[in-house]
């Protein structure tokens, strides 16, 4: 029997569930990262643990992998010729790749129009509009993702060595933040030339955290990080009223944090990118579709 795989590879972690041919899922899988331009070597080696846990929770032999059909959403998958490079690197029979943010929009909208952010230790917007999709964002936090929990880690420091040099008024979370690297700025600035995206957005949740308290670096930064989600919204949906889902790990935390024009734009998702990817699975290698070759 031939088995469906579906991943859902971000930036901090991996997912991956095995199905059978009617998508029937039969055991999941976790491992590390895999964004496909920050380290494709890990990526591929993430994607196939995650695999391989999920074959094994399913009580199948690994060797079954080989003979797969598989759909991956991924981080990164958005860039050059990225797509082309991992899938040749992956041991499944078939392997189709998708962004992530694509696999985010089917598993919460299925086929119906809206828009999708994907927020968490990247971001990526896309939204389907009578039948045409359009993406935005989604090129790393060194020159996008402005609102992904890289980028809020990577402006919270760059705000805390401002402070530091007297530059701006020094706040509860910059102290707080410094006397994590001993009150030394060398020591911080160090830290972050080796950090990765995963690294920066680890800061993400302390910042929401002192964001309601009132604190003035914590809410200048997540002003601007609001601000750039919501024209995004805003442009994706053109001149309608589009509704749209928050998805990722931050999604919560913006949720709340909305305009009230936006509020009540927001709708729950039906699925999350790993439901999404495992439907376009079955859609493009499932028992129907098989029926249908067959009979074609």
């Amino acid at each position: 029997m031939t088995y469906l795989i579906a991943v859902d590879g971000g930036g901090t972690s991996c997912r991956a569930v095995v199905a059978d041919r009617d998508g029937t899922p039969l055991g999941k899988g976790l491992a590390g990262s895999a964004n496909i331009t920050s380290d494709m070597d890990a990526a591929r080696d993430n994607i196939i643990e995650a695999v391989r846990l999920a074959m094994r929770e399913a009580g199948l032999r690994e060797d079954r992998i080989g003979e797969s059909m598989a759909v991956l959403g991924l981080a990164g998958a958005n860039i050059g010729d990225k797509p082309s490079r991992i899938a040749a690197l992956l041991p499944f029979r078939m392997s189709h790749i998708e962004t992530d943010a694509r696999i985010a929009l089917q598993g919460a909208l299925g086929d119906s129009d809206g828009a999708v952010a994907v927020i968490g230790t990247g971001s990526v917007f896309i939204a389907r509009n009578e039948g045409r999709i359009s993406m935005v964002g989604g090129w790393g936090p060194i020159v996008g993702d402005f609102c992904s929990g890289a980028r809020l880690g990577r402006t919270l420091l760059e705000e805390v060595l401002r402070a530091y040099d007297g530059l701006r008024a020094s706040s509860e979370l910059s102290s707080t933040i410094l006397a994590r690297f001993n009150g030394s700025p060398s020591a911080m600035v160090e830290y972050a030339q080796a950090a990765k995206p995963r690294d920066f957005a680890s800061f993400a949740p302390l910042l929401f955290e002192y964001g309601d308290r009132g604190d003035v670096i914590a809410c200048a930064i997540l002003a601007d990080a609001l601000r750039h989600l919501e024209e995004t919204l805003q442009a994706l949906a053109g001149e309608g009223d589009l509704p749209f889902c928050l998805l990722g790990g931050l999604a919560s935390s913006y949720s709340r944090r909305l305009s009230p024009v936006f509020q009540r734009r927001q709708r729950p998702p039906d699925g999350n990118a790993l439901s999404g990817a495992l439907s376009m699975a079955v859609s493009m290698f499932g028992q129907a579709r098989e029926g249908r070759q067959n009979h074609g």
